[in-house]
């Protein structure tokens, strides 16, 4: 067996990979040992994973879910106290409805404990961070789709295939070793809000994440992958990124996500 990413044998590896990490909730969708070697999994898990899970966006969007990571704490978020300008951590347990309102490790919380203990009421800030950069984001969604299509393969018998596919090789340079300097581009919008319910049969759940793969009329392999309602998709044979667009104009703008399958509501 070989590795997708580096094309080195990775007969003795041991590490299952995970399509989806983890701390976004994924439990199902894995590769087997060997699909992506040992060296190369930890790599991803360090370089490319790690910088998006532990972004002040994807924190904040884990907190507000309530989704663990693979060690079964959520993320804790900052908060300040206007009146008595206060750092806070707001930490939150899971399975309870409750949220620890702490001071920041090295905060003088005096003003704070003055403040309570003369008033009833004040007001807590919690910023809203923009999403992490998109050098981060597109090597995240890069390395989804490269393990999407490994999923497949395997699937189909043909896993050689793919690892031997010259046009995919820019890709697997990109999210193995990275390029900051020319970012791989990416469609990027809202498909749903993060807590939205759904439907089926008599079934009521919320979605962490998806994923499919697209093809266009003109051969182009895109990953669409919704994390959190927001979709993403990217080109897995070029930077070209206008075929994407193509596709959503020629089909009322429809997530390929569900396009053509029984829609939830």
């Amino acid at each position: 067996m070989r590795c997708i990413f580096c094309k080195c044998s990775s007969s003795s590896s041991t590490s299952k990979e995970h399509i989806i990490p983890e701390s976004f909730g994924n439990t199902q969708h894995t590769l087997p040992p060997g699909v992506v070697c040992d060296k190369c999994n930890n790599y991803i898990a360090r370089k490319v994973e790690k910088p998006l899970l532990d972004s002040p966006y994807f924190r904040e969007q884990r907190f507000k879910m309530s989704v663990p990571s693979k060690r079964n704490k959520i993320p804790k978020i900052s908060g300040l106290h206007l009146q008595s300008r206060t750092l806070l951590e707001l930490i939150k347990h899971q399975n309870e409805n409750i949220i620890d309102i702490v001071p920041a490790e090295g905060e003088d919380e005096s003003q704070l404990v003055k403040f309570l203990e003369e008033n009833k009421k004040g007001t807590l800030i919690i910023p809203i961070s923009p999403p992490p950069n998109d050098y981060i984001i597109s090597r995240f969604v890069a390395k989804i789709g490269l393990e999407v299509l490994a999923s497949r393969f395997i699937t189909a018998g043909g896993l050689d295939e793919l690892i031997d596919k010259p046009e995919l090789d820019d890709l697997r340079s990109y999210v193995r070793h990275g390029n900051p300097r020319k970012t791989w581009p990416y469609s990027y919008r809202s498909i749903y809000a993060p807590d939205s319910l759904f439907t089926e049969k008599d079934d009521i759940f919320e979605v962490l994440h998806e994923y499919d793969i697209l093809v266009t009329k003109d051969d182009e392999y895109y990953i669409v992958v919704a994390i959190f309602g927001i979709e993403y998709a990217l080109n897995l044979g070029g930077r070209e990124i206008d075929g994407y667009y193509d596709w959503l104009s020629n089909h009322n703008y429809q997530s390929p996500l569900y396009f053509g399958k029984n829609s939830r509501s």
